[in-house]
């Protein structure tokens, strides 16, 4: 069997051109998730605290609805802004 050029082994293998507008998205989405997770284990951490050491279920409840409220509330925004 005949052994292909190594020029020519190469240029099949190549890897297709890179989409840097889809690895930008894929960057951001990645950003705002973690940020959005850092805010969110932080109202739970101040939730708890007001339950367990405070001895203050209201407020603790309050922390605790805060965060589906704030992320419907960017989930609005981020879509009015497109």
């Amino acid at each position: 069997m005949a052994k292909k050029p190594a020029a020519a082994a190469h240029a099949d293998e190549l890897p297709p051109a890179m989409d840097y507008a889809m690895h930008e998205g894929t960057y951001r989405g990645f950003i705002t998730f973690v940020k959005w997770g850092i805010v969110s284990s932080v109202l739970i951490v101040l939730s708890l605290y007001a339950f367990i050491e405070a001895h203050n279920a209201i407020i603790g409840t309050l922390l605790l609805l805060a965060i589906p409220v704030l992320i419907f509330g960017v989930m609005v925004l981020g879509s009015r802004r497109t």
